[in-house]
């Protein structure tokens, strides 16, 4: 039943290899096709006719020209397949390698951005997501030639038996010790080579991590005022020594399987068949000397036939273990597709609600980040979502923006449940700016439009709007190719590279840049000093006026003015109220407020006034 399985699953691959190319470049698997059989019908050709022929004219006394014209009547159509197999080998097969790789790659690249959030904190899921990108480039190409070869090797390995059986019956022994060595020991040494690249991809990622953090700048700084490195190096030398236990588990059996292979495959067939014409020539004299010639040469020929043909089988066997994974993976389907369907939001949102949501992440069931989160925010409100580390503030979000589903309960935006819109649609309502966002190697203007364009003037317009908002408008009109800079030096030496605080603002302007009805600024001036802090207050109050605005912030003394604050401890909401509201409670947020104020009194204003109200902002 197992090997059923297996083999269904092999099939599977190979089909899928097949349709796959065929839909990236029909001409490559057509010309694929070609080059096998030719490689095949010049073997058939030389070995089964050529010489065949040759030793039989010799012995019948025919005339020097008749051979020659036979010679080159047969000759002719060998040298121009091999004229092809050349073409196709060193032109055609290169440039269709690299339309091969950028198809399947476009594939995986599209899957990638579909995958779900959850998948990335899974290590099983990400080992099997990297054998597939790893693999592909490699193994799509290779798994190709190998289905073509096995399907015109059939026929010619038919061929090349006939032609040993008409010879020599017995010789039809010595042809099973190659089809032995490949399909049997071959077989076993390619599942275990498989195996242990598996059980060892966790350590060589490992060991990729740190090889490619070690020559990133954005890592530089931190490896040469620190030790780190030394950390770093003990991180890559333990994953190279558990790398090197893995192998050295699957080593012996190993080198004996590889043996059993290459004794079977080659030893058995070409001193056995020479021992054994050896003997019908002399012991026998059931051969003689120009029979034998043309017995070892089509013995040795026709072996090959047989040895390419099931190489192919057995590589094939090989590449499906990998095959299957980039299958897998191309067939995955994400718990919220990027494509979902449904119905279209109302772009005025009246109301945002969650009741009694439960979340954790995967395989955590049982430790839920967010337990019975209820609440409801009408148009037009501020709202403030505050607490200590690892309370699931961030979390909250990422569930409103759909980025993952809860466990329990519901979110409603307008009284509608979030999972009946239009995903695409309904993630277009919102704005953000996260407190991890990242900045591309892009210029200052895609990294703010995100690829959100509307014409040329239109996007200036907008750029500059979202800069000015930003407090980066003077900074970025001060370098020689303002919003049209590259944000690295990686590829030009033009570009330029932005400081923490410049990173945060250009991540806002990404937000002020979508003019959304909701907006989300998580921790957005965590890098800022307090007068740049101050001013992004003001600019995210002016922006969110009429939107449904939610702010996370560790520091309460810019909340103060918020409509509502949501205190989250373990998960939980344990305050809701204005800040006069919880101030008067004397929960565990005025406590943290209080902290806090003591520690900004360095300050001669204070940061206590840094959020500016809608009242004072209406009356400026």
């Amino acid at each position: 039943m197992n090997q059923h399985h297996a083999l269904q699953k092999n099939l599977s691959a190979h089909l899928f290899v097949l349709k796959l190319a065929w839909n990236i470049d029909k001409k490559r698997v057509i010309l694929e096709t070609l080059d096998c059989a030719f490689y095949y019908i010049e073997w058939l050709l030389y070995s089964g006719v050529i010489v065949q022929a040759i030793m039989d004219l010799v012995t019948q006394n025919i005339s020097y020209s008749r051979i020659m014209f036979f010679i080159w009547g047969v000759s002719v159509p060998i040298i121009l397949m091999g004229a092809f197999s050349h073409w196709f080998q060193e032109y055609m097969k290169p440039v269709s390698d690299v339309k091969l790789y950028e198809g399947i790659h476009q594939l995986l690249y599209k899957k990638a951005c579909q995958v779900d959030l959850s998948c990335f904190e899974d290590s099983d899921f990400y080992n099997r997501y990297m054998m597939a990108t790893r693999e592909a480039q490699m193994r799509l190409p290779k798994a190709l030639h190998n289905i073509m070869a096995i399907l015109v090797g059939i026929c010619a390995a038919a061929a090349a038996f006939f032609m040993v059986f008409c010879i020599d019956r017995l010789a039809i022994v010595f042809i099973i010790f190659p089809i032995l060595g490949n399909f049997l020991f071959n077989g076993i040494l390619n599942s275990r080579i498989f195996q242990m690249d598996r059980e060892s991809m966790v350590f060589r990622r490992i060991a990729d991590y740190v090889n490619r953090t070690v020559h990133l700048a954005d890592y530089a700084k931190e490896m040469r005022i620190s030790n780190v490195f030394c950390l770093m190096k003990k991180q890559y030398d333990h994953s190279v020594h558990m790398t090197h236990k893995v192998i050295d588990r699957y080593a012996f059996k190993n080198m004996i399987y590889f043996w059993l292979f290459q004794y079977f495959t080659f030893t058995l067939l070409f001193e056995g068949s020479m021992m054994y014409a050896g003997y019908r020539v002399l012991v026998s004299g059931t051969m003689t000397f120009p029979q034998m010639t043309v017995f070892q040469n089509i013995m040795h020929a026709n072996t090959w036939i047989i040895l390419y043909f099931s190489e192919g089988i057995m590589e094939s066997v090989k590449d499906s273990l990998y095959i299957e994974q980039i299958q897998d993976f191309l067939n995955y389907q994400p718990d919220i597709p990027e494509d979902s369907e449904g119905i279209l939001p109302d772009t005025h949102i009246q109301s945002i609600e969650f009741s009694h949501v439960w979340f954790s992440y995967r395989n955590k069931k049982e430790n839920h980040i967010l337990k019975d989160i209820c609440f409801r925010i009408d148009a037009d409100t501020n709202a403030a979502i505050v607490g200590y580390n690892g309370a699931g503030k961030s979390t909250l979000i990422k569930l409103l923006l759909r980025l993952y589903d809860p466990d329990k309960g519901t979110i409603l935006v307008n009284g509608t449940d979030i999972k009946n819109y239009n995903l695409k649609a309904y993630r277009n309502l919102f704005s953000a700016a996260f407190q991890d966002g990242k900045i591309f190697a892009d210029t200052v203007s895609e990294n703010i439009l995100m690829g959100m364009h509307r014409g040329k003037e239109e996007d200036e317009q907008i750029v500059k709007k979202a800069l000015r908002l930003a407090g980066m408008e003077d900074e970025v009109d001060s370098w020689p190719k303002k919003e049209q800079t590259l944000l690295t030096r990686e590829f030009s030496k033009e570009g330029h590279i932005p400081s923490g605080g410049q990173n945060q603002k250009i991540i806002a302007a990404r937000a002020f840049a979508k003019d959304s009805p909701i907006a989300i600024f998580d921790e957005p001036s965590s890098a800022l000093d307090p007068i740049a802090e101050t001013e992004l207050f003001r600019s995210i109050l002016e922006y969110s006026r009429g939107k449904i605005l939610f702010f996370i912030s560790h520091r309460l003394s810019s909340l103060q003015n918020a409509d509502i604050v949501f205190f989250m401890e373990n998960g939980r909401i344990t305050e809701t109220g204005s800040h006069r509201q919880l101030m008067g409670q004397n929960g565990e947020y005025a406590k943290l407020y209080r902290i806090q104020a003591r520690n900004y009194n360095a300050y001669p204003n204070g940061i206590q006034s840094s959020f500016a109200g809608k009242e004072e902002l209406h009356e400026q």
